[in-house]
């Protein structure tokens, strides 16, 4: 089964959503462009944690626990999304 996260677009978890998904494996993925995040819904039984522009060595922006849906404070710039 893929791994999938739901990332909202816009505030409150309401309206459009980017979907993240791997395969397995190697459970990184880079976004082509950096999205702007306002909460996300983890799918996968896997941890995610979320990885601003030029910070994918770093501390991740946000982690989110497996088959939980979690709002923003405040909105993320997101570049990678690691499956964990």
């Amino acid at each position: 089964m893929a791994d999938d996260l739901q990332l909202w677009t816009t505030p409150n978890q309401l309206g459009d959503t980017f979907s993240v998904q791997t395969p397995g494996g190697d459970g990184t993925v880079t976004l082509n462009q950096p999205l702007t995040a306002y909460g996300a819904t983890n799918n996968s039984n896997r941890d995610v944690e979320l990885y601003a522009p030029n910070e994918q060595s770093g501390d991740p922006v946000q982690s989110i626990g497996g088959g939980q849906s979690v709002p923003f404070p405040q909105s993320q710039s997101v570049q990678s999304v690691k499956f964990v």
